[in-house]
Parts: C-alpha cells; structure tokens; sequence
C-alpha cells in the first residue's frame, strides 16, 4: 500500500489553473521531493495533501484511505523553510530525522 497517492488532482483559483492533473505516487519508506519552480503548484498540492485546501477534481489517499481526522494526524508539515539548518543539505536533513525515527502519536 502506498503511504502517499495522487490521482488526477486539479485545483483553481478564479480562473487560474495552478494544479493540473498532478498524479503520483509515494512508497512507504521511501524519500520523495516535490520540487518546481515558484508558482508550480508545490505548496498548494501539499496544501491539498493535509486537507488545508480541496481540490477541485482528482483523488488523494494516504496509507490507502481517504484525507480523514486518522490520516491527517499521521503527517507532519513544515511550511517554507522553517525549521532546516542553514548548514547542512536538505538530504542530510532527511537522513538526521529518519535516524531519530521520529513519530508523532
């Protein structure tokens, strides 16, 4: 079961599309980066991701189920840059808290 799987999400603003279509998905364990460009849509389908924001169309589920209360609780998010050390990789970031095996209950 995947923990993290987007099919077809798709979000506007007005008359701005500024998700189309993202699909992918995450394996459990597995390090997974979104990156783009300013205006990509990164933030807003992480935003969609927690629940913060709907999307439009398309399906998210997390550890297989639906966004609920459980699933939500089950994820950690940091907005920005907030929270990295200015010294270190983002990659080393990464590998410091999977070696802590941090969980939050």
């Amino acid at each position: 079961m995947p923990a993290v799987e987007l099919n077809n999400i798709c979000k506007s603003y007005n008359d701005n599309l500024v998700v189309n279509n993202v699909s992918f998905t995450v394996a459990q364990g597995e390090i997974f980066g979104l990156i783009g460009p300013n205006g990509a849509g990164k933030t807003t389908t992480i935003r969609m991701m927690m629940d913060i924001t709907k999307p439009d169309s398309g399906e998210i589920s997390i550890l297989g189920e639906s966004l609920n209360e459980d699933t939500k609780n089950r994820i950690g998010y940091l907005p920005e840059e907030r929270g990295l050390y200015k010294k270190i990789t983002v990659l080393q970031s990464l590998v410091e808290t999977a070696s802590k095996s941090l969980h939050h209950s």
